[in-house]
């Protein structure tokens, strides 16, 4: 994050920076899974091993190429893995969902610790999302009419750096307050 950011010449805003690490998301051929980038954080706490059908969690590469890059960014960030970081604004209350990791970090307060899930990769996308690890039904009733549906992720070793995430691991998450 930059540490100050200059708006209007009249307004400083102090960002802080939770945490860096790698973009990361669904595969960019699946029809379904989760929509929406993420920040993966470098010091992740994996999953127990697991293997399934079900989307996987890549890490982002730059498609940047001499025919279709902007102007001013070099072509030599093609194939390369896109770092991130995830800041906040000293004095806000936030709420930050963390991928790939089931505690908080320091100063930051935990409601809830689960697993990453997304929509199967067979069908339409959604965003990925935090389900509480002490998940529970909304009652009693059941139905079987294949709406939305919910299915855990699972890490991809290649584009998404191994180590520190482990191939084929369930992708734990925490959502924190401060």
């Amino acid at each position: 994050c930059y540490k100050y950011i200059i708006r209007n010449i009249k307004f400083v805003i102090r960002l802080l920076r939770t945490y860096a690490g790698q973009a990361g998301g669904n595969k960019y051929d699946n029809k379904g899974g989760g929509s929406n980038y993420l920040c993966l954080p470098s010091d992740p706490e994996n999953g127990e091993a697991y293997s399934y059908g079900n989307d996987g969690l890549y890490g982002a590469e730059y498609e940047i190429t001499s025919s279709s890059k902007p102007s001013g960014l070099p072509a030599s960030l093609t194939q390369k893995e896109v770092p991130c970081a995830v800041c906040r604004r000293k004095g806000k209350v936030s709420v930050l969902m963390i991928p790939g990791r089931k505690s908080c970090y320091k100063g930051w307060q935990s409601e809830y610790s689960g697993f990453l899930i997304s929509e199967h990769i067979t069908h339409n996308n959604k965003d990925y999302i935090c389900l509480d690890g002490d998940a529970k039904p909304l009652d009693d009733r059941a139905s079987n009419e294949n709406g939305a549906l919910i299915f855990p992720v699972r890490a991809k070793c290649g584009s998404l750096r191994c180590p520190p995430y482990k191939d084929n691991t369930e992708v734990l998450c925490t959502v924190c307050t401060k």
